[in-house]
């Protein structure tokens, strides 16, 4: 049995993903559908991201840090606020993260797919073993 196998799997219901770069954007929406996503909404820039991080049941979320327009530190406090895990993604290390959101997990650009699935079960282990 694989380690994302249906057996092994992290729940991961709905993911965000805010992401500019084409391909990775392709490449991680394949990432967490292998790791059970039942959605995915993936977005290029924060103004598309916006509503959907407000008003829709999300479980989960990955955010570019730099992203056309601006950064994603916006959708971190919408996040944050509904307390929705998240990790960062980013090629420009933490100096862009806003000093609330530096705690929070970040993987490097570029990744390995194993580190991005490696952040994602950090992210929500740690999110459940607080609401125990």
């Amino acid at each position: 049995m694989t380690e994302d196998s249906p057996a092994t799997r992290t729940r991961l219901g709905t993911v965000l993903i805010i992401e500019d770069e084409g391909l990775l954007s392709l490449m991680m929406e394949d990432i967490v559908r292998e790791m059970g996503a039942d959605s995915v909404h993936v977005f290029g820039d924060v103004a598309s991201a916006r509503e959907t991080a407000a008003l829709a049941p999300i479980d989960c979320a990955i955010l570019d840090l730099v992203v056309r327009g601006g950064n994603s530190n916006e959708i971190a406090d919408i996040l944050s606020d509904r307390a929705i895990p998240f990790i960062f993604s980013t090629g420009s290390g933490d100096e862009g993260i806003a000093e609330h959101h530096r705690h929070r997990p970040i993987i490097n650009k570029p990744f390995a797919d194993d580190d991005l699935r490696a952040g994602l079960r950090t992210v929500l282990s740690a999110t459940r073993n607080a609401e125990r």
